[in-house]
């Protein structure tokens, strides 16, 4: 529809909204120039003191977390070849988030490569702190108890008959992980153990840098909220934390949240823009996500909150969530028809925690979660999503995915089916939820309106990165999380 006035036609479009139109960006106040790293010390201090007074916690039978609250064995493992090698990786990724967020002479899409590129680098020197073999060990294609341990079964089956057959094949599998999830994990590995054949580190390689792709769906959707930097901000912090470098290599979750950021960017642009083809694709990386893991439910109820509190429009929003839900359900009949996924009986068969519930782990999830994030993402990232970041809009979506999986996380285990004591690898898809958040506060925090102030700001967010880095060779010496 439209109207004349004076021979002139003039469309009826919607005003922007307020909340639609950015604030014009301002110097930090004296309070922003301090509070940031107010913060970063704050968390320091409460994760220590949890940390340490977790070991005083009995938890019965949980001998694996002996060393509280992180998964895995308290191993100390240093020698000098640590920092020869982590030195030097971790001074080229700070480099990287120098270059790309000083200047926007870089053109996006090279600056997202280098970003993933120094992460990968950084990640390969992390995870040789325990030795060459956890360069294939996590995913290894012929040992372990690991997915991969099933793979035969495809052999046996076809992926077709694997497929179709695998609600009753549940209960025979080798894998924890695999009796889960469904069985889209298992064939993605089978693929590519098929197309690199006898060369698990080429694999490995391949999955680590898939999954620290996480940058571009965290720059997405920063860049979405607070604008070009913030988003290039929040896809180094993205890669740089503890969590995605030491996971890159050894977890399949760390992939799985490259498929979530995706969704999640395609959900949140989609909704800025108004637009039902990006949330439709949005649905469509959603639906083949649910073909390797069931906590895409999250992310499917998160944005449907969004959604309806950033357009405030049941009808718009019922447009934007329609169209992600066909696309979904689009790629879920595909899989049906093609391969014979039921993903409703796959999940019925499931095979689901009996662990006893342990009230610590209402508070010790959490703080593995923030320990493993690292102190940037740990305290900038909260902080974002409490503070109103002047000249940004909020991250809603990131808010409310990170508030379900905490309220979800503190019910009993047999409720949740979540193993206690493991969320900082299995909610590995909230590390770019938190870099969006953490992106939109470092960018207020160090703008700077001359190109000397520019260069500071720049360094700023390289010493984050090396504060990063650094607290993931510590992690990573003290703990054997690779099993």
């Amino acid at each position: 529809m439209s109207t004349r006035t004076d021979d002139v036609v003039v469309p009826d479009v919607e005003p922007p909204t307020r909340a639609d139109r950015p604030e014009p960006p301002a110097r930090p106040t004296v309070a922003w120039r301090y509070w940031p790293v107010l913060a970063i010390l704050a968390m320091a201090g409460l994760l220590t003191w949890f940390s340490l007074w977790s070991q005083g916690i009995p938890l019965g039978g949980n001998r694996r977390l002996s060393h509280l609250p992180l998964y895995g064995y308290f191993d100390p493992v240093f020698t000098d070849w640590t920092l020869i090698r982590l030195i030097p990786a971790a001074l080229l990724l700070a480099a990287a988030a120098w270059a790309v967020t000083s200047t926007r002479r870089t053109p996006t899409g090279a600056a997202l490569a280098l970003i993933v590129a120094s992460a990968w680098v950084t990640s390969l020197a992390v995870n040789l702190i325990r030795g060459q073999s956890a360069l294939w060990q996590g995913v290894s294609t012929t040992t372990g108890t690991y997915y991969t341990s099933d793979l035969h079964f495809i052999d046996e089956y076809g992926v077709r008959g694997f497929v179709s057959h695998f609600p009753s094949l549940v209960t025979h599998l080798n894998a924890w992980n695999g009796r889960t999830h469904p069985p889209g994990v298992q064939v993605f590995l089978w693929t590519g153990s098929k197309i690199v054949q006898a060369q698990p580190f080429v694999f490995t390689t391949v999955l680590a840098v898939l999954s620290l792709c996480t940058a571009v769906g965290a720059w997405a959707m920063a860049r979405s909220y607070g604008g070009e930097r913030a988003g290039r901000i929040a896809a180094v912090l993205a890669v740089a934390a503890p969590g995605p470098l030491m996971l890159a290599y050894t977890s399949m979750d760390a992939v799985f949240a490259t498929f979530f950021a995706t969704a999640a960017a395609f959900f949140v642009v989609g909704t800025r823009r108004r637009s039902m083809a990006l949330t439709a694709a949005g649905g469509v990386v959603l639906g083949l996500a649910t073909f390797m893991t069931y906590a895409t439910v999250f992310l499917g109820l998160a944005t449907a909150v969004a959604v309806v509190l950033e357009t405030r429009s049941l009808r718009q929003s019922a447009k934007l969530l329609g169209a992600a839900v066909v696309g979904g359900v689009a790629v879920l009949l595909v899989l049906r028809l093609a391969l014979g996924f039921d993903v409703f009986a796959s999940y019925r068969a499931m095979t689901r925690s009996g662990s006893h519930f342990y009230p610590y782990w209402m508070a010790g999830q959490p703080a593995a979660l923030l320990i493993m994030a690292g102190l940037p993402l740990a305290a900038l990232g909260i902080a974002g999503l409490i503070v109103k970041v002047p000249g940004a809009r909020r991250p809603t979506l990131p808010a409310v995915l990170i508030v379900a999986m905490l309220i979800w996380g503190a019910l009993p285990p047999q409720v949740t089916a979540l193993r206690q004591g493991e969320v900082e690898r299995t909610w590995a898809f909230l590390y770019p939820m938190l870099a969006v958040s953490a992106g939109l506060v470092v960018d207020r925090w160090t703008h700077a309106g001359s190109r000397r102030g520019r260069i500071w700001a720049g360094a700023v967010v390289a010493l984050l990165v090396v504060l990063s880095v650094a607290q993931t060779g510590v992690v990573q010496s003290l703990w054997d999380n690779l099993t």
